[in-house]
């Protein structure tokens, strides 16, 4: 994971400015903070967080740096952290009848994070369908974290799609 922290013109269009370089270079943002309270003489702090491609990182990182510098915007940071690993799960059932917030709570103490959470509601009554997108660390697989959700999904009589 990559976070690229910048100050941008409180104007129309600077954002998109900004993630230009990082689609046109295979990015894949995870996330924007936009700082309108931390605003000084019109220039507001921005934070991205977004990966690249292994094989290609130092490549795509040093095109994405000329970019924002040919489009004047200065870089005040950038940071590396570890990466992270997701999956996009559904859950179908009575999946607020069962205690979704449980459900959330239970992944976060083997440090599996929701950062994502997309639900269609229904009848009380009616079976619903609730989204996932799940980080995991490092140290756990993709099986055990299936394992982990199967597990939630058994006792709650609810139904797992993965993707």
């Amino acid at each position: 994971m990559i976070n690229l922290e910048v100050k941008l013109p409180d104007t129309p269009g600077s954002l998109i400015e900004l993630i230009k370089p990082i689609s046109n270079n295979s990015g894949n943002i995870y996330g924007i903070l936009h700082h309108h309270d931390k605003k000084i003489n019109n220039l507001i702090p921005v934070s991205v967080s977004f990966e690249l491609n292994e094989n290609i990182r130092e490549v795509s990182l040093k095109k994405i740096q000329k970019e924002l510098e040919e489009k004047n915007i200065k870089i005040d940071n950038i940071t590396f952290g570890e990466e992270k690993r997701h999956l996009t799960v559904i859950l179908t059932g009575h999946v607020f009848d069962s205690d979704v917030v449980d459900t959330i709570k239970r992944l976060a103490k083997k440090k599996i994070k929701v950062y994502e959470l997309q639900a269609k509601f229904t009848e009380v009554n009616e079976v619903s369908n609730v989204k996932f997108k799940i980080e995991f660390p490092e140290f756990m697989n993709k099986e055990d974290l299936i394992r982990e959700l199967k597990i939630i999904c058994t006792e709650k009589n609810l139904f797992l799609i993965r993707s």
